[in-house]
């Protein structure tokens, strides 16, 4: 079952997708596939790739418009201030109260919109986290966009080179489809991709851990700064 989908409160943002048996499986993934390959992964874990702030918009001027219809068609006699002022003040709310839904952003926003974002977020997120600073450009950034529950996998030069056909679509695909079990089930489906990538970048005796292994979470932030 998919965690919490208002991620407001600081409930929902300590998702279950990150509890420690997640944690615990990530790890595994990370272990196994840098001790069979030469590829290094680094899993980064994002609320949302964007703002989709047109959904707020959406739903804050359509509540605004049906308040004033409602004012207007109404047998009580309003105001002419409430004719006024009361349709935005329930239309901004309305709008605010978006932010905390994450499914009617979604259903508010084209795939298309959602894909160029998540694309977008995730090659700045390889740049930002130096996934592209290994000597054999061997870097996977494994890229988790929480409130789109989609996954992209950012490979660097040297390892998208080698892999085979549309095998980055395929793991793309089959980790996206494991989110809905949370993310334990992902770092199984992660763990699996191994053998691909032992193929595409042989592990070899003097590679090394050259990045970090730590999940990288903005839930986590986000969670520590709704606690204080």
């Amino acid at each position: 079952m998919f965690a919490a989908e208002a991620y407001g409160t600081s409930a929902a943002v300590t998702t279950p997708f990150l509890d420690p048996a997640a944690r615990a499986a990530f790890a595994q993934a990370i272990t196994a596939i840098e001790a069979a390959s030469g590829v290094e992964v680094v899993v980064a874990v994002r609320r949302r790739s964007a703002g989709y702030l047109h959904a707020n918009v959406v739903v804050g001027g359509a509540v605004a418009f049906a308040g004033l219809a409602a004012i207007l068609f109404s047998d009580h006699v309003f105001g002419l201030a409430s004719v006024l002022v009361d349709p935005f003040v329930v239309g901004g709310l309305a709008g605010w109260v978006v932010e905390l839904l994450p499914a009617v952003k979604r259903l508010l926003t084209p795939a298309t919109m959602r894909d160029r974002a998540i694309a977008r977020a995730a090659r700045a997120t390889f740049v930002e986290r130096g996934v592209h600073r290994t000597r054999e450009r061997s870097g996977l950034l494994v890229y988790v966009s929480w409130l789109e529950r989609e996954i992209a996998l950012v490979a660097d030069s040297g390892l998208e080179r080698t892999l085979i056909g549309d095998t980055r679509a395929q793991a793309e695909r089959t980790l996206t489809a494991a989110m809905a079990a949370g993310g334990e089930a992902v770092a199984r489906a992660l763990e699996r991709l191994t053998p691909a990538l032992a193929v595409a970048i042989p592990h070899r005796d003097d590679d090394i851990n050259e990045l970090p292994d730590a999940i990288d979470s903005d839930l986590d932030r986000t969670a520590r700064g709704r606690g204080r």
